[in-house]
């Protein structure tokens, strides 16, 4: 009898202690904060990151906070990036587009090959 009560005890144990959780699709995609309703974060983009926090009354330049210099050199890397895998994928579509010209000069080739005039037409050329 004890033996059926702890094979009992330990099924009950392991079926409490599992978890079992269903989400809805919709859910899969969402971020976390979007699925737990938080506030947008007012500090990642707006006037008060990209203004500057002070102005000089002569109308001289004021200098970069340093996380605007730091956000402003990550947009030249990321713009960077941008132009290279641009240029990158310009490069593949025109080497493909080049690539299937060139088989179908190919296939037309082999068929023109084996498709020659026969008879009167072959003597009118």
């Amino acid at each position: 009898m004890t033996s059926n009560l702890r094979i009992l005890c330990n099924l009950s144990a392991r079926y409490i202690t599992r978890r079992n959780v269903s989400l809805p699709p919709s859910a899969w995609t969402t971020s976390g904060a979007a699925r737990v309703r938080l506030p947008r974060n007012p500090n990642k983009s707006g006037p008060l990151t990209a203004l500057p926090d002070y102005t000089f009354m002569d109308g001289s330049v004021t200098p970069l906070g340093s996380n605007q210099k730091k956000r402003l050199l990550q947009q030249r890397d990321l713009a960077a990036k941008i132009v290279t895998m641009s240029s990158e994928m310009d490069f593949a579509l025109d080497r493909y587009n080049r690539i299937q010209d060139e088989e179908a000069r190919q296939r037309q080739a082999l068929i023109d090959s084996k498709l020659k005039p026969k008879g009167h037409r072959l003597l009118a050329k």
